[in-house]
């Protein structure tokens, strides 16, 4: 009888139970399965581009295919806008109570406010901003090596002089007949 072809998360032993027959696991490590009860998988699972383009408007998804990935300098530029944006509000509003709704209920007027926490948003973009820098600076070293192997590549001497070939021959200067 064939042994389980399944191995243990912590040490990576192979299992020591026999395999049920037509299978290569034991019943512990699904032998007895059948596949999915769904033969068409996970419904709930995320579709590509699915996690945020449900939030976006119609204007924004056709933006979304447009838009050239790797584009750090972009990045950076709306962090540090929405970051001179959180600081303007800080030193507008600092911990004061600031309007976060309002609605209309029996002909009344009902708002409700809260104190925001400017601080912590500042110092995430400010984070976010430093991890982008960094990316940045990544890539322009990436983007200079592979600059620099490719000249290598197209000049293997380095821009030195081609090697010229010189034959020198030597005669014998004591010999009269040599000539």
């Amino acid at each position: 009888m064939a042994q389980c072809g399944a191995s243990k998360r912590s040490n990576g032993e192979p299992c020591k139970r026999h395999a049920v027959p037509g299978s290569s696991r034991c019943k512990l490590h699904g032998g007895k399965s059948t596949g999915p009860k769904e033969q068409r998988g996970n419904k709930n699972a995320a579709k590509p581009g699915s996690i945020y383009s449900q939030f976006l408007t119609d204007e924004e998804n056709d933006l979304l295919a447009s838009i050239e990935l790797g584009r750090v300098d972009d990045e950076l530029r709306l962090t540090r806008i929405r970051l001179m944006r959180a600081l303007s509000r800080e030193n507008e509003f600092g911990n004061e109570l600031e309007i976060d709704s309002e609605k209309i209920e029996d002909g009344e007027k009902a708002t409700t406010s809260k104190v925001r926490d400017y601080s912590a948003l500042i110092d995430r973009l400010t984070a976010r901003v430093e991890s982008l820098e960094r990316t940045k600076e990544d890539l322009e070293t990436r983007r200079l090596t592979n600059e620099k192997l490719r000249r290598e590549l197209e000049d293997p001497n380095k821009g030195l002089p081609e090697p010229k070939q010189v034959i020198i021959g030597v005669e014998d200067a004591s010999d009269p007949e040599a000539e």
